[in-house]
């Protein structure tokens, strides 16, 4: 008749190596904070390879590496034919920007979907700065009527010049549209 084995102390019965692995990449043990600061730094990278920076810049630039950011946006990414990982020149994943109001020190936070809009709003907000400055061509040239999140983005001199003037009496002014980004 066979013996069975004794079992160690302090093991469980059935948990095999590869579990216990799993158990300690497990989402509980990864903050949301940690996420956040990924998510915002794959979206940093997706950005650099679309203005055709290389990937060994882009990577040390957005401070992520690219096997990381295609775990994070699996569709923003696909091989070519010769199976080098590339970046679409689109992607749909949403987008916490935020933009300036006409309180001083107030800004507002938009979910953008899709990286077209969220261009869009990074246009607008350099179109705002340079009306900071007493440029208005880039806000002239910029679409009417364009709603983002439910928020019509301000075309109009005397809004754009209320948002200028709320922002200089603001202790932080303008701030990089990208540095923004936050997880969704």
């Amino acid at each position: 008749m066979p013996q069975k084995r004794k079992r160690q102390a302090g093991t469980s019965p059935r948990v095999s190596r590869s579990a216990a692995k799993n158990k300690k990449r497990s989402p509980a043990s990864v903050s949301r904070h940690d996420t956040s600061r990924q998510r915002i730094a794959g979206f940093e990278l997706l950005r650099l390879r679309r203005e055709s920076a290389t990937w060994e810049d882009a990577e040390k630039q957005a401070g992520i590496s690219r096997g990381t950011a295609e775990g994070l946006f699996p569709s923003a990414f696909y091989r070519d034919e010769r199976g080098q990982l590339q970046v679409r020149g689109y992607d749909r994943y949403t987008r916490r920007l935020k933009i300036p109001t006409t309180k001083p020190g107030a800004f507002r936070w938009l979910r953008v979907r899709g990286s077209h809009k969220a261009s869009l709003v990074g246009t607008w907000s350099n179109a705002i700065k340079a009306a900071g400055g007493g440029d208005f061509s880039l806000i002239d040239a910029f679409p009417r009527n364009i709603v983002i999140d439910g928020v019509r983005l301000a075309t109009s001199h005397y809004e754009v010049s209320r948002i200028v003037a709320a922002a200089a009496e603001s202790d932080q002014p303008f701030e990089d549209i990208y540095s923004l980004v936050g997880a969704a």
